[in-house]
């Protein structure tokens, strides 16, 4: 288990078209761009409310002290590559490109269970909830079926709370510590978008 990207992004405007053709802008948090990797391992500084230089938009939806951080398994940019592709897009995403702050390797929704702990370095963090697909995350792939393909796929990545402070870089290995929660993420997003979701997508 390993730390293989550090994300951060501001908020800024994201263009959209309508499916009359009128072109809209919503400001959003969701661009992130790596500023560390295994080939630049920078330190990043961890706080209670996230990631220096990290900003969010909507904090009744992201940020906050339950979803300071956002991680997302790294062997999900496939399935999305290949669903771009499948549409004519850019197929070579990015590191950060789904809104992540922390790309990993060796954990999944159905691996990781609510109130998990996970340490990377000086940093621990706790598993709060599953990341759930908005409109901006479907203006963001390029197509409005993103959102619904996550729920299907179940690839919906975690958020966390940071229990202790300190810094991280990528290429540190992940230390984690189970829960006695019954509950994986996978299981609670599942129980969050057993109804209604998909209606809205």
């Amino acid at each position: 288990m390993k730390l293989i990207a550090v994300c951060t992004g501001a908020v800024a405007p994201l263009m959209f078209r309508t499916a009359s053709g009128e072109l809209k802008t919503v400001t959003s948090g969701i661009k992130k761009q790596v500023v560390s990797d295994v080939q630049n391992p920078a330190p990043v500084p961890v706080g209670k409310l996230g990631l220096t230089g990290d900003e969010q938009c909507d904090l009744t939806v992201h940020g906050g002290l339950d979803k300071a951080v956002y991680m997302m398994p790294a062997q999900h940019y496939e399935f999305w590559n290949a669903q771009r592709l499948a549409k004519g897009l850019e197929a070579n995403l990015p590191w950060g490109f789904l809104g992540e702050n922390l790309v990993v390797e060796g954990l999944s929704e159905d691996q990781v269970k609510l109130g998990d702990e996970i340490r990377i370095g000086e940093v621990l963090m706790r598993v709060t909830q599953p990341r759930q697909p908005c409109y901006k995350f479907a203006i963001r792939m390029g197509y409005g079926a993103a959102p619904k393909q996550m729920v299907q796929a179940g690839n919906c990545g975690w958020y966390l709370s940071v229990i202790e402070t300190g810094e991280i870089a990528a290429g540190e290995p992940l230390i984690h510590t189970p829960s006695n929660h019954p509950k994986s993420v996978l299981d609670q997003f599942r129980f969050l978008t057993r109804k209604g979701q998909m209606d809205l997508l």
